[in-house]
């Protein structure tokens, strides 16, 4: 005789598939494409768009994202709080993808939030997706 999930079996498996993706959603952030590749090739005019001089010695940590992500959001509050605590070498810039699109197309944005590290008008790393305070933290000292 063949058995049938009864429907409280069949919500039970419906709330965890939906909590499971609102997990990912958050841990890995809005719109992140399957892979998101080695670090893009800026070109150097939209750098120092973004940073100001391409002879800055200073580590620059550039964050892309929007409003409607809450990703974005959270690692917004990670950066204030890590923000006041960087050394002085150390600047954060943040970009709003709806706001400066032209500038998200050029550094090759297709998922936020999206954070990079300038040095000298060269991208060092990026990553893409949450990450902590302490995560940020060790990132940024790991170029300083």
């Amino acid at each position: 005789m063949t058995s049938y999930p009864r429907p409280a079996s069949l919500a039970v498996t419906s709330i965890a598939a939906a909590g499971i993706g609102l997990v990912s959603f958050f841990f890995i952030g809005c719109n992140v494409p399957n892979n998101p590749g080695p670090t893009v090739n800026v070109p150097a005019e939209a750098i120092q768009q973004v940073v100001g001089s391409v002879d800055d010695q200073n580590l620059v940590l550039v964050k892309f994202g929007a409003v409607w992500c809450g990703p974005c959001q959270e690692v917004d509050k990670e950066l204030a709080s890590l923000e006041p605590t960087l050394p002085e070498q150390v600047r954060v810039v943040k970009i709003d993808v709806n706001e400066q699109p032209e500038v998200a197309s050029k550094f090759g944005i297709e998922g936020i939030p999206r954070m990079f590290l300038v040095r000298n008008g060269q991208v060092l790393a990026d990553e893409v997706g949450y990450r902590s305070e302490s995560e940020l933290r060790n990132w940024v000292a790991s170029y300083q």
